[in-house]
This record gives C-alpha cells, sequence and structure tokens, in this order.
C-alpha cells in the first residue's frame, strides 16, 4: 500500500514529520516507530525508504509480518538541544495512538526502534513512558507516550563513558565522525559548568541510569528491550548495549542482546535476514505474551 507523510505536531516543520507505511490489512495493525540515526546532527526519516546500509529492511521485514511502519524526523542539535529530540519522539508516538482508527493501527501495540542516536533516544523513551516526567515529555506530548517494546541497534546508553569504552574494546579513542556530537546535542563538554543546563542535561540525557532504577510495571517501568551491536563497532562501542542488557536482566525487564562479529558500526551486517528474522520474531514473542497476538 502506499506511504502517506503527515506532521505528528501542530507546527508543520519538516523536523517533526513522518512518512507512514500502512499494513496490508484491514484489521488494526501492530505499529513499528523508527527514529533514524545521525549523531543527532543528520539524517531524516527517509532512510527507512531506502538506504545503503541496509536499513529499509527493517521496514521490509516488518511489513512483511503484518506490522505498519512509520518514520520520523526530529529535530536535530543544530536546530535545538536536548531534550527537544526526545521531547519529538514521545509527541511522535502520542500522534499515533491519538490517531489510531484513522491509521488502522492497535494502539496497544506500538514498537519503538531506533538505530545509534536514534536507538539512543529510542532507550530513553522505552524507559520513561511511565515516569511522568516533565523534562523528557516535554509540552509537546499530548496522551501516552508508552510503548509495547522496543529495538536498539547499536544504540548509545551512556554518552559518559563512549570514549573510554572504544578504548576498553581495543579501538582507538577518537572516531573520524565525532565532531563534538555530545557538546553540541547537550550544551557543553563534559564534564558541565556547575549550575548550568548543560550539567542538566549530561544529568539526564543516559538511558543506562534511568534504566538501573527500571522495574518492569509501575511508574518506573521500562518497555522490554531488544539490543543489537556489532562486536567490531569502532563509533559505538558494543559495551554501550551489553551493559544496558545486563542492568535490564537484574531489574527483571525482558530483554534480548543480539552481537554479530566483527561488524562496524551502522554495517551492512547488521540488516541480514538472520538479525532480521531474530529481531522481528521477538518483537512478536512480546506482543504475544501481553496477549496482543500478530496477524
Amino acid at each position: 500500500m502506499k506511504s502517506t507523510t503527515g506532521f505528528y505536531t501542530r507546527g508543520h516543520l519538516d523536523a517533526q514529520s513522518y512518512t507512514f507505511y500502512p499494513a496490508n490489512s484491514s484489521d488494526p495493525a501492530p505499529l513499528v516507530v523508527y527514529v533514524h540515526g545521525g549523531a543527532w546532527r543528520y539524517g531524516s526519516k527517509d532512510s527507512l525508504e531506502s538506504s545503503e546500509n541496509g536499513v529499509h529492511r527493517l521496514r521490509e521485514f516488518f511489513s512483511a509480518a503484518g506490522f505498519a511502519c512509520a518514520s520520523i524526523n526530529y529535530r536535530l542539535s543544530s536546530q535545538a538541544q536536548f531534550p527537544a529530540q526526545i521531547h519529538d519522539v514521545k509527541a511522535a508516538i502520542a500522534h499515533f495512538r491519538k490517531h489510531a482508527t484513522s491509521f488502522q493501527i492497535d494502539p496497544r501495540k506500538i514498537v519503538l526502534v531506533g538505530g545509534s542516536a536514534g536507538g539512543h533516544l529510542t532507550m530513553l523513551a522505552a524507559a520513561t513512558g511511565t515516569l511522568g516526567d516533565s523534562y523528557y515529555d516535554g509540552a509537546l506530548t499530548s496522551g501516552s507516550s508508552e510503548v509495547t517494546c522496543a529495538v536498539s541497534i547499536y544504540g548509545v546508553s551512556d554518552l559518559r563513558t563512549i570514549y573510554d569504552d572504544r578504548e576498553i574494546c581495543g579501538f582507538p579513542r577518537v572516531h573520524p565522525e565525532d565532531d563534538d556530537a555530545e557538546c553540541l546535542l547537550l550544551g557543553s563538554n563534559f564534564p558541565a559548568p556547575a549550575g548550568s543546563q548543560a550539567e542538566v542535561n549530561w544529568f539526564k540525557a543516559q538511558p543506562l541510569d534511568i534504566i538501573s532504577h527500571a522495574r518492569p510495571a509501575g511508574t518506573r517501568r521500562c518497555a522490554p528491550l531488544y539490543l543489537l551491536h556489532g562486536l567490531g563497532d569502532t563509533c559505538v562501542p558494543h559495551l554501550q548495549s551489553s551493559r544496558v542488557y545486563e542492568t535490564l536482566q537484574q531489574r527483571g525487564i525482558e530483554t534480548e542482546l543480539y552481537l554479530i562479529p566483527d561488524t562496524e558500526h551502522a554495517d551492512l551486517r547488521c540488516y541480514t535476514d538472520e538479525s532480521l528474522h531474530s529481531m522481528v520474531r521477538w518483537v512478536q514473542q512480546q506482543l504475544d505474551s501481553k496477549g496482543f497476538s500478530t496477524p
């Protein structure tokens, strides 16, 4: 079926737009919302339409499994500093839930998927959907931004340790694509000036910290989380996912870690048939375990 485009806020900004790919079904379908990567400073929703590294295969595999898909833009760090990016992601989730009937989706079955910087935002959204914290929700989120489960693909879970993690994994400390990405996003390098907004941002922008206090249910609920990472990732080392996996297990939250040998950041090998079948199967199992069977 033909894709459509629209906006998930009233501002009608391209930075807050989406492309929606309906499911090939007359019944309400589960929805995958994809959050693109790009170091929070570049990239767009168009990567789910076509890509050189295989990201678009996510849409193809989920669509074949009966899911509707949506790919969203969010404000980049050149347009607004954090937490604007998580505000946008949450506003998009709430928008699709609010208009579930129009999109022919099931509002109980919303799955968030993100890669790299999008994986960072996905983990944050998965861990704060019921927290009720205005810092993360922002004024744009009207309604629930909770997701049933989520998938992080080579996502960033702790911006403070990413350089050290590279060295631990045997990689160079500085990556050619760094370009002050964290500073541009949060307002300063780490550690931030005491008493500044950047200090607040650095404190609040770490998914691993929130997940360390998460629970399977209640106001601190973290949605079940699937983590995919390449062991050869020199940009975002696999420890950024491994620590999240270990913490979720300790907290009693459903999780799975899929590590791919000799695989770089945003590598084609992250989107093989095998890895995507595993991902889709896990998501379907999460929906089924909650009584939300997929088509």
